[in-house]
């Protein structure tokens, strides 16, 4: 596990009151309902939840993704001192793919089937450098050997298809860090992969974070990658944060009902053949914004108190928590 971390890193990315609201023909879709995160300067961050909790979501924000003729955003989403939501097209341009880039789950459907993979790299390099081809291409020859591609000369040529999975997203982690950026939003990278070639990509990801400073905010549903490569951790549920804290603390002291349940989730050692623990219920569909806390229906703790929706408090250094029963957590080995 990465070692806790006992002065948080200086702020990076701050995202206060992040709310995101989608049309849909069913109705309006509450996908971000209040988020704060943090995430500091050279920090893994991992973001952790339920499928349709809100993390993927969280991502497209920061980079404004989304259709903006369909979908209403408020808050801040302030990185290196500007808030993101406030700046032009073409100033997020300048942002986007520099700055901050992003990589996705899966590699074959955002990689360009037509073009070979270096110049894929080679294209992103031209575009926010405007460096002359040939720089580009040697530039693209040291990203391929960086990420462990190898040999560089023969695999430049290569197109994607040619390419295994693993190799396919060590392809889009080049491209992602053409340009040396300060924030690389990793979404589900490894979900696609074998155990194997999972392991060997998170393991560059967490040098790569060393070797260039860069900060990692990694998105997974899998708190083992968690325990493995971050260092911060923040918990997602129905499209707010419900706990954030240094990745150790986490583990031994869930203080949200949620993140315990997720934790209590994960298979062990010498359980086989016993029951997996589970979480009852499903989340919530978020077509409206209620009152009430929104794990209430599915929290073994629920009680009068929650019919009012918590709001985040401190209960140690670094260690938020937004839960009326705060002291229910008890310590894990």
């Amino acid at each position: 596990m990465t070692p806790e971390r006992t002065n948080p890193a200086p702020a990076l990315l701050k995202i206060r009151d992040l709310k995101v609201d989608l049309m849909t023909v069913r109705g309006i879709v509450y996908a971000l309902d209040g988020v704060d995160l943090t995430v500091g300067a050279g920090e893994i961050h991992g973001v952790v939840g339920e499928s349709g909790c809100g993390k993927s979501m969280t991502a497209k924000s920061i980079l404004r993704l989304h259709n903006e003729r369909r979908c209403r955003t408020s808050g801040e989403i302030l990185f290196e001192g500007r808030d993101l939501n406030r700046l032009s097209r073409r100033e997020m341009e300048q942002v986007r793919g520099k700055r901050i880039s992003m990589i996705f789950q899966d590699p074959m459907v955002s990689l360009n089937p037509l073009l070979c993979v270096g110049e894929q790299i080679a294209e992103t390099i031209r575009r926010h450098e405007r460096c002359p081809k040939e720089a580009a291409r040697q530039r693209a020859l040291q990203l391929l050997q960086q990420v462990g591609i190898t040999p560089p000369e023969k695999r430049y040529g290569q197109y994607p298809y040619e390419l295994s999975g693993g190799l396919q997203q060590r392809v889009m982690i080049a491209i992602a860090i053409a340009c040396n950026p300060a924030l690389l939003i990793a979404d589900e990278p490894t979900t696609a992969l074998d155990v194997t070639i999972q392991a060997q990509v998170l393991e560059l990801l967490k040098r790569l974070s060393g070797e260039m400073a860069m900060s990692i905010l990694l998105i997974t549903h899998n708190f083992g990658i968690v325990a493995e490569v971050c260092d911060r951790v923040s918990v997602m549920y129905a499209g707010r944060v419900v706990e954030t804290a240094d990745a150790r603390a986490i583990f031994r002291n869930p203080c949200h009902p949620y993140t315990r349940g997720l934790i209590d989730s994960i298979p062990r050692p010498g359980t086989r053949g016993e029951a997996l623990h589970t979480i009852p219920g499903a989340p919530p569909q978020l077509y409206e914004r209620g009152a009430a806390c929104p794990y209430m229906a599915r929290c073994p703790r629920a009680g009068a108190a929650c019919r009012v929706r918590p709001e985040a408090v401190e209960v140690s250094p670094g260690h938020v928590v937004a839960c009326h029963d705060v002291k229910g957590g008890a310590d894990h080995d």
